[in-house]
């Protein structure tokens, strides 16, 4: 049997079944250049857990290589509503959607549902990585052992 995977948000997998959505929190993200500025922050990221700010963290990307420029750019990340889905919003009522849905892709022959949004949970990147791998792991020993 072919295996598929599906990575993107599990209740748009199901929704041709009239089920309502998950909610999800997004990002804006705003440029920045600050002119004649070596850095414009100490580290690459600096969150901003505050409700003093309007925004959640700053990332300059400049850090990531230690790049030589007598400018940088930063950009400022403001939570929403609406937009593309990056975060789960854990209440009760998505809570017991998703169980419902995931019990759907339990069911589901042939589709491995993995990421972020397929899991309906928040991964840090190493996390996201290891639950790649752990279905690639999972699926390669399926597709051995069938055929044995």
């Amino acid at each position: 049997m072919m295996q598929r995977v599906y990575t993107g948000p599990i209740d748009a997998y199901y929704s041709k079944q009239g089920w309502p959505a998950l909610e999800y929190r997004s990002l804006d993200f705003e440029r920045k250049v600050a002119l004649n500025t070596k850095f414009f922050q100490p580290n690459s990221v600096v969150n901003h857990p505050s409700s003093e700010n309007d925004f959640t963290r700053i990332v300059e990307y400049k850090h990531f290589l230690n790049q030589a420029s007598p400018h940088t750019v930063y950009y400022v990340e403001r939570s929403t509503d609406g937009g593309e889905p990056y975060y789960p919003v854990p209440n009760k009522r998505n809570k017991d959607l998703f169980a419902k849905y995931q019990n759907m892709a339990d069911n589901e022959d042939g589709v491995h549902f993995v990421g972020r949004l397929a899991n309906y949970k928040y991964f840090n990147m190493d996390e996201a990585i290891l639950n790649a791998l752990e279905l690639f792991d999972k699926i390669s020993s399926t597709s051995t052992s069938s055929e044995s």
